[in-house]
């Protein structure tokens, strides 16, 4: 898995050696002037900068809408556009533009879906699950806690913590939503133990941050 995959995974921190090797390949990519090759690097950088904070933030997602259109110009994969989609999606969330962010998120969930892919799904749901936990709309709840019996199905190999991580997470959100405080501790614990045993940095920033 590409490091910056494992960072938007929870994996790891987007640290300054990550900031660094990000630039670095950045400069080089430009410099070849190849288009997948600064696709990748345009990618790696956009990514591990959204996930960090102000204004290097906002210059990661910039990145990443350049990178969007160099896929749509058919100029890099197109595989990356729902794995976009999902940090705009994150970021209209945060910016309280809920519809646009259910909308953005569950479009890229179907694709990645349609594809058979396995390794963002986890994180496809979990955007969709907290921007319609955050709508807190008629129906919202319902709707993520479909997502996550979707999410549930879908065949894996035992100990397949892409998805048994989000699901803890996602689980204990739903739980909160309802008021259902023993519920909701109770997933948040063993999402915080097994982000603990694993030690994904990512994980373990988010499991603090819930009360």
């Amino acid at each position: 898995m590409f490091k910056h995959g494992t960072i938007a995974l929870g994996l790891l921190m987007p640290d300054d050696t990550a900031l660094r090797e990000t630039a670095d390949a950045l400069e080089i990519a430009e410099q070849a002037g190849e288009p997948i090759a600064i696709g990748s690097a345009l990618l790696a950088r956009g990514i591990t900068l959204v996930y960090r904070d102000g204004l290097e933030s906002e210059a990661g997602y910039a990145l990443l809408d350049e990178v969007r259109a160099m896929a749509l110009d058919h100029q890099f994969s197109l595989v990356i556009v729902p794995i976009v989609d999902l940090h705009t999606a994150r970021r209209k969330a945060e910016l309280k533009a809920f519809d646009e962010a259910i909308e953005l998120a569950r479009a890229a969930l179907d694709n990645l879906t349609a594809s058979g892919e396995m390794i963002w799904r986890g994180m496809a749901t979990s955007t969709l699950v907290e921007s319609l936990l955050l709508r807190g709309a008629d129906g919202d709840i319902a709707q993520a806690h479909a997502a996550i019996e979707r999410l549930t199905a879908v065949p894996t190999d035992p100990g397949f913590v892409l998805h048994e991580l989000p699901l803890l997470r996602m689980r204990a959100l739903v739980a909160r939503a309802q008021g259902i405080d023993d519920t909701y501790q109770q997933y948040r614990d063993r999402y915080r133990k097994m982000a603990t045993d694993l030690g994904f940095q990512g994980h373990l920033k988010w499991a603090e941050a819930m009360p």
